[in-house]
């Protein structure tokens, strides 16, 4: 079996020392080049980036390729989330997976025990999915939630957002928890969450709000003194949640909203008095 990673930043190679550990063929694109034809590609990039690439990669639409997901954010043109991306540019055949869940690279480099949810939509190949990707450190728990997955990973992002900002703007913890629940309630109205989802969806929101180590976070805690573009360019990495964040009002919920908001009025001297009109609600 060979597999091919698409993307070399931070969760592209963490997701190859991992597969290495069970497949004798791991490759990770740099970006450069003609992309090898393989069992198993793994999508580790940014949302906005995945339809050029999949145009470009040429992958063929056979029931025997198994695409791995791990790319977190929705097209800013088409609101698509990836797995409308991949089926619309390589086809209905293919093996669909999404894997998602409390995760920090550098973390599952490290060896750090993690649990990730996978999803699938039908019972091809998930139990050599599991195969691959499971170790004695990197656990693995199967669902058939890729929607709630895809879904939540992208609106987790901007909910870190949320909380750096209020980080950033000086709150505790107890305000945090109270952005938090909020945002769990917004997500439970927006998907089923059941339990076999949780580690993607609770989880992963839990653990990108509550850590500098996530861009989204840092972006949001920049956001009470800098102005976006700085912060951007600070970052000089992409930020999935201020890419999302203008897809998001078509959910019509009030913390997504009051983020896109805030990130569109781009003013530090104004946040302040804006974060605590919106904790009055």
């Amino acid at each position: 079996m060979k597999a091919i990673v698409l993307g070399n930043g931070h969760w592209g190679p963490a997701l190859a020392s991992v597969l290495k550990r069970n497949i004798s063929s791991v490759k990770i694109w740099d970006q450069k080049g003609k992309i090898e034809k393989a069992d198993v590609y793994v999508i580790c990039l940014p949302v906005q980036t995945i339809r050029n690439l999949l145009e470009l990669a040429q992958i063929e639409n056979s029931d025997k390729i198994m695409i791995i997901n791990g790319s977190k954010g929705i097209e800013k043109e088409t609101y698509k989330l990836p797995n409308e991306i991949v089926k619309e540019i390589v086809g209905n055949k293919i093996n669909y997976f999404c894997l998602i869940g409390p995760s920090f690279a550098e973390e599952v480099i490290d060896k750090m025990p993690t649990i990730v949810n996978i999803g699938y939509e039908n019972e091809s190949n998930k139990k050599i999915i599991k195969k691959i990707f499971e170790t004695n450190y990197f656990r693995v728990k199967l669902t058939r939630g890729i929607k709630a997955l895809e879904l939540s990973s992208a609106l987790k992002n901007v909910y870190a957002i949320a909380c750096g900002l209020s980080d950033g703007l000086g709150y505790k913890m107890n305000t945090r928890i109270q952005l938090i629940c909020l945002a769990i309630e917004e997500l439970h109205k927006l998907v089923h969450i059941k339990s076999s989802v949780r580690v993607g969806t609770i989880g992963d929101l839990i653990l990108t709000c509550n850590s500098m180590e996530s861009r989204n976070f840092r972006f949001g805690k920049m956001l009470a003194t800098t102005k976006v573009e700085e912060i951007i360019k600070t970052i000089n990495e992409a930020v999935e949640g201020a890419q999302t964040i203008e897809s998001v009002r078509k959910y019509h919920m009030p913390l997504l909203n009051f983020i896109a908001d805030v990130v569109k009025t781009d003013d530090p001297k104004t946040v302040k008095k804006k974060f605590k009109k919106f904790l009055a609600f």
